[in-house]
Formats: C-alpha cells, sequence, structure tokens
C-alpha cells in the first residue's frame, strides 16, 4: 500500500512538471531579429517612418547588422510592419539606443518616448539621442569601420557620459525630467558628417519639446551647477592682461588657455529670495594642472594663486553666460526650479508658472578653484 502511494505521487509530480514545460516560451536566439537601436523621421502623411538595426547573431553573416525600415502612424504599428518585412521575430528586449530626428523632437517626443516607456520589453536604461539629420539616413549609411551603427552609437554615448562630458541620456531620467516642475530634460546631439558620426553637444528642452542645441564645450558648465564631477576635464581661457604679472604672452594673443583635468565639484543652489527668485549658487571645484599655452613658472606658489584666482573669474563668467542663455531660451536644464520648489514648501510650483519665473530670476555664481598638482597625467 505504501509503495502503491508513492508510485502515485512519482506520477503526479511527473504529470505537474510536464504541464509546466509545455506553459514555457522558449525563444531561439537564432530565430529572433534582437533591435539594438531605434530611429524615428517624420513620414508624409502624418506617418512616422521608423528604422531598426538588429545585432546579427549568425556568425558565418558577413556583416554584424541588419537595417529594416517602414512606415506607419504609431510606434505599435511601426513594430507589426517591421516584424512583417523580417524573417525572425523582432524583440527589443537588447534595444540599447533610440534616435529621433530633430523635426520630430521639436515638435515633441511625449507621445513616442511614452509608448517606449510602457513597452515591458523596453527596459529603462535605454540611451534616447536627437540627430540633425533623418535616423534613417544615419542608420542605413555603410560606414567603412563601423560594423554595426547600433553598437556604435551605444558605446559612444556610453563612453561621453562616463568620461563627464555629457549627462545621462537615459530613458527614465528623461522621463523623471520631463515631469518634474521646474527642470527640462537634456539628450545628446548627434550630427553625421561624411562616414563620421559626431556627437556634437546636447539638445535643450522645453518641456517635451527641442528648442536649441548646445555646443559640447558649454556642457562641462551644465554639469558644474547640475552634478558633482568625479574625474572630469576642461580648457579654460585667461585674459593676457590679467596675467601679466607671472607670464608672457606672444603680441597680439588674445588668450591664454589652460586645461584642468581629474577636475573635482561641488555646487550648492540655495533660494536667497523667493518674491523674486533670486538664486546663488558656490561652486568648489579642484583639479590638476595639465597644460597651458604660455610659459609661467610653476613652482613659484604666487603663480599657482593667481591661476587659481583667474580661473575662478573666468568659469564665474562662463557659468553666468550660460545660465543668462538658458533664461533667454526659458529652459531649465540645471533644475533651479526644482530647489525653488525644495526650499519654499507650499509653492504649488508648476511648470507654466515656473516658465513665467525663470527668465527673471537672478542668479549670481560665486566659484573657488583649487589647483591640486601640476604636470601629472596618467
Amino acid at each position: 500500500m505504501k509503495l502503491k502511494r508513492m508510485v502515485m505521487m512519482a506520477a503526479m509530480l511527473l504529470l505537474a512538471a510536464s504541464a509546466a514545460a509545455g506553459c514555457v516560451q522558449t525563444r531561439v536566439l537564432e530565430r529572433l531579429g534582437l533591435v539594438i537601436a531605434a530611429g524615428y523621421d517624420e513620414a508624409p502623411g502624418d506617418k512616422i517612418l521608423g528604422t531598426s538595426v538588429l545585432y546579427e547573431i549568425d556568425p558565418g553573416a558577413r556583416e554584424r547588422s541588419n537595417v529594416i525600415t517602414s512606415t506607419a502612424y504609431t510606434s505599435k504599428g511601426l513594430r507589426y510592419n517591421n516584424n512583417a518585412e523580417s524573417r525572425k521575430k523582432l524583440t527589443s528586449g537588447q534595444l540599447r539606443v533610440i534616435v529621433y530626428h530633430e523635426d520630430l523632437a521639436r515638435k515633441g517626443l511625449t507621445e513616442l518616448v511614452d509608448t517606449m516607456l510602457r513597452d515591458p520589453e523596453v527596459g529603462s536604461a535605454v540611451y534616447l539621442a536627437i540627430s540633425k539629420g533623418r535616423a534613417y539616413d544615419l542608420m542605413t549609411r555603410r560606414y567603412p569601420e563601423i560594423s554595426n551603427i547600433g553598437e556604435y552609437l551605444f558605446q559612444s554615448i556610453q563612453h561621453n557620459v562616463e568620461n563627464e562630458e555629457m549627462v545621462s541620456p537615459i530613458l527614465h531620467e528623461y522621463i523623471r525630467d520631463l515631469y518634474s516642475p521646474g527642470k527640462d530634460p537634456v539628450l545628446p546631439y548627434i550630427v553625421q558628417r561624411n562616414n563620421e558620426i559626431i556627437l556634437y553637444g546636447a539638445a535643450l528642452f522645453r518641456g517635451d519639446r527641442m528648442v536649441a542645441t548646445l555646443p559640447l564645450r558649454e556642457i562641462f558648465y551644465l554639469r558644474l551647477l547640475r552634478e558633482p564631477f568625479r574625474s572630469g576635464m576642461t580648457e579654460i581661457g585667461l585674459s593676457p592682461e590679467a596675467l601679466r604679472s607671472i607670464a608672457s604672452p606672444s603680441k597680439g594673443q588674445k588668450q591664454i588657455y589652460l586645461v584642468l583635468d581629474s577636475v573635482k565639484s561641488e555646487s550648492r543652489i540655495r533660494l536667497t529670495n523667493a518674491k523674486q527668485p533670486a538664486f546663488t549658487v558656490q561652486v568648489h571645484m579642484s583639479g590638476r594642472l595639465q597644460e597651458i599655452s604660455s610659459p609661467v613658472n610653476l613652482r613659484n606658489r604666487q603663480v599657482i594663486e593667481v591661476l587659481e584666482r583667474e580661473a575662478s573669474k573666468a568659469v564665474q563668467a562662463n557659468a553666468m553666460a550660460f545660465i543668462a542663455k538658458t533664461q533667454k531660451l526659458n529652459v531649465d536644464p540645471v533644475g533651479f526650479g526644482q530647489k525653488y520648489r525644495a526650499q519654499l514648501r507650499g509653492s504649488g510650483l508648476t511648470a507654466d508658472k515656473w516658465k513665467q519665473l525663470y527668465p527673471k530670476a537672478k542668479v549670481r555664481v560665486e566659484v573657488v578653484t583649487t589647483i591640486l598638482r601640476t604636470g601629472q597625467t596618467d
């Protein structure tokens, strides 16, 4: 009797295991089209042109990527049409980069981005970027030294983010800034020139609409005000007249440039007047003097002090010029509005209200620069 019971239990367990195994959906990689990058452009008739870059898994394939394009009225329609054109089932689980053409970005990205956020196959760590030319042209062009344009775009953006030369453009960070009153999103701005893909700078947004571009050299000041540097780098132009006591600039030289690397910084934004918003930004930065374009005696401590003082003045002026530029555009990529809302409880700040306040806000920047060592490189 005991043996019979054991046999029945074993049979029931085997039956349950078989049923469970039958419910599992198996996916053979060779039968899947792994979308690693996607591009969106405007198309005639209010349609969207979608471009998908697939990762080629077949080791015998000549190229490591395959590109599929189609048009539809929605992103879901694009997926359906792309699947119809592909010999493999497309999946977005490995999607790394989404590129939107500038024309689309200037009209608003909420619908397209929100769809990606709600897609369970798409991870929240996807990079977003804006292209000057069509995303279709960017992704379908054959580049002699690029085997997979999707991988290349992802690695290029990742490299610049890790080197602290670009603000992180991850999908959930874009959504966070988009729906946060008092802060506007920033995304990488890509330019294609012949066989080169250049990270020109950043696209500035007012809400979900792109309104301007920011050159790569100015991103340093955005990051300086917005988040701490851990190991950054910058080139600072100083007035030759201000350095006359320590340097001998050549005739007609307009500026003396110094390069700081291993830059570390901290910034603190304080609301000093709530009625007519006024802020004070205190910035402390330090770095190694890697290079200077005019000979100076770096063994003299007084020379270093002069360089620190003049570098602080230059960074201060550039930071305030950057803030003035964003106020003129009425975009707040730094997040002064967030600081206003956090330090003034019960303000009831909305995005529309901050757009009225920010252009008139008074902002003063105070910078203290410390040169730690000179002439040392990693």
